[in-house]
């Protein structure tokens, strides 16, 4: 189910809401598990989790959104910040009424970790996802150049610049359907709101907050991702204060619910599995 949902801000949200969160274990009665609120990457939205909301829906409500100044929704103010995108998942949580496993993808692991930051009352897990507390010094290079040359030109012609730095090179070589899609819905954003994202992503820095998350984790990452390289994600894993276990997905590089959804949804499906009931 789609819907628009007006944050305390003024902010339009556009969000998903699928699956029942029922779940039969050895014939016994349905047991619902957390509701799984999912939050994407720069030039991304909630079609990013549409499958694996899918996937999910027998054992858990799973809700994800376009974030403010992303695909359908829009943003008060017009200018977001890191503050205000997490004001208006606040908002959100709230609004769903329980509290939420979050699983964020790239700029979404920063976001989940300025939620446990803001808001730790009401995060059951965190799930990192192809993500970083902090952009690595290259990838930051890459992105600056890229927001000063869509901020010129627009985002027209960028799809096919961009896909072979998140895609694997099996993915490139043989998802040609799915990398054309994501090249043909990249062109779609409005560049000034993605030039902003990316602006919020490279002055993020929520390595401090690492050391604090006290709640179950676990990660995935992609062993061809150059944005988040499994060595790289597992320095930061190792900073958390309790074991989080990292699944590393072959044949996948920062897109792993579009390159292998089944392992992908297998992967959370594991942890979640995992946590206490309520």
């Amino acid at each position: 189910m789609g819907y628009a949902f007006t944050t305390r801000s003024g902010s339009i949200l556009h969000v998903e809401d699928t699956g029942t969160g029922d779940l039969r274990v050895d014939g016994s009665p349905n047991v619902q598990g957390p509701p799984v609120l999912c939050l994407h990457g720069i030039g991304g939205g909630a079609f990013f989790f549409s499958g694996f909301s899918k996937r999910l829906a027998s054992r858990h409500r799973v809700i994800s959104l376009d974030i403010s100044g992303s695909g359908r929704s829009t943003s008060a103010p017009a200018k977001f910040t890191l503050e205000s995108w997490i004001a208006d998942i606040g908002d959100l949580v709230d609004h769903i009424g329980e509290d939420v496993v979050v699983v964020g993808h790239s700029l979404g692991t920063l976001l989940s970790l300025k939620a446990w930051e803001t808001f730790p009352d009401k995060i059951r897990a965190l799930v990192f996802a192809c993500g970083l507390p902090k952009a690595r010094p290259n990838i930051q290079e890459r992105l600056s150049e890229r927001a000063e040359a869509i901020a010129r030109e627009g985002v027209a012609n960028w799809g096919p610049k961009v896909s072979p730095g998140v895609f694997s090179k099996r993915s490139l070589r043989e998802r040609a359907e799915i990398v054309g899609l994501f090249e043909h819905l990249f062109e779609l954003q409005r560049g000034p709101e993605y030039v902003r994202q990316i602006e919020v992503l490279l002055a993020a820095d929520l390595n401090a907050v690492v050391p604090t998350v006290t709640a179950p984790c676990a990660a995935i990452a992609g062993r061809e991702d150059s944005y988040a390289p499994p060595a790289a994600v597992e320095e930061f894993l190792a900073r958390l204060p309790r074991p989080c276990a990292l699944d590393v997905l072959e044949d996948c590089g920062h897109m792993p619910f579009f390159e292998d959804p089944e392992a992908f949804a297998a992967a959370v499906l594991r942890f979640t599995a995992t946590l206490p009931s309520t």
